[in-house]
């Protein structure tokens, strides 16, 4: 397995976002992903780590529109002249107040990309490839940033790969990918299938109901499985293995994995019941399906245990 990884993303370092009307620390911080590195190094995989390569900005434009893409460039560079560089948000282009810029936001976000697409080209080599994204993608739109997202690197990776071949995405973080939905909703060549809480009770609310199948030549290539507060391990058990089937009856060329670790039992903003070892089931589950599989990093904010989680789930890959 090659892991794909980035020290660009430190740069991009918000302050504060505003949640209920009042400004409080980011959740989304560098140390997330420096704790995953940390943790798959002490378990001897310094080796698999790799730099990603640079690609061309119309990867990124294959799904958001330049006048957004161009928005962040200028938005970051305009933080980047202030003294106090504490970001800052903005009106039309944000669906919440979770996506701040600052000096380094488009570098960062540009970055991600780079990882992404360049996991999803090392799957003509290697079967399982797993990419730290940083800051994450599954809630960034065509043209809306939001819960901590600017380029959406799932969909800008799956849609690279559907160039050769029917794309499935799984997505298993805590939050619905509204972003990625929202991307792909009116696609038949690539389904999309979210496991996430409830959106009644949890972020996003507008979107990740059940009855959201896709549209026009996309209808029926969208499903989305919300779950409750407090599902327990048994229970999503059952869900994933609905998702699998789902997933191995569209008979995808590849997969791609938006894999968020906030449905841990200690995840500060989650609120599901599923422990460390679990996620090496849930690996091997998905590893079942036996498909190229490109598995990019959305959330997961427990520090403490965030490289445990990301292990656990590694092992199960392999």
């Amino acid at each position: 397995m090659k892991i794909i990884y980035s020290p660009i993303h430190k740069k991009h370092s918000p302050k504060w976002e505003i949640i209920n009307g009042k400004n409080v620390s980011y959740a989304e911080v560098p140390e997330r992903i420096e704790q995953i590195v940390k943790e798959l190094q002490k378990n001897g995989m310094s080796s698999c780590i790799k730099a990603p390569k640079r690609f061309s900005e119309r990867y990124i434009k294959s799904v958001h529109n330049q006048h957004y893409i161009d928005y962040i460039k200028k938005g970051s560079q305009k933080e980047a002249k202030k003294k106090g560089n504490d970001g800052y948000f903005t009106t039309f282009f944000i669906n919440d107040l979770c996506a701040p810029l600052t000096p380094f936001t488009y570098d960062a976000a540009r970055e991600s990309v780079n990882c992404s697409l360049t996991g999803a080209r090392l799957l003509k080599e290697e079967p399982v490839i797993y990419v730290l994204c940083r800051p994450p993608g599954h809630h960034a739109e065509a043209n809306r940033m939001g819960g901590y997202c600017y380029f959406n690197n799932a969909a800008i990776a799956a849609e690279y790969l559907s160039q050769n071949g029917k794309v499935a995405i799984l997505d298993i973080d805590f939050h619905h990918g509204n972003g990625t939905q929202q991307i792909f909703y009116e696609r038949p060549d690539v389904l999309y299938v979210s496991l996430h809480v409830d959106p009644r009770v949890g972020f996003p609310y507008t979107a990740g109901f059940a009855n959201e199948k896709g549209a026009n030549d996309g209808k029926g290539f969208n499903k989305n499985f919300p779950l409750p507060l407090g599902t327990t391990e048994a229970d999503y058990e059952k869900i994933l293995t609905k998702a699998c089937n789902l997933i191995e009856e569209y008979k995808p060329s590849s997969l791609v994995v938006s894999c968020g670790f906030d449905t841990y039992e200690k995840d500060p903003i989650g609120g599901f019941k599923l422990s460390i070892p679990f996620y090496e089931k849930m690996a091997k589950a998905i590893k079942g399906l036996d498909l190229p599989t490109l598995v990019v990093q959305e959330g997961g904010y427990n520090i403490t245990d965030l490289g445990k989680i990301a292990y656990s789930f590694v092992k199960g890959l392999n």
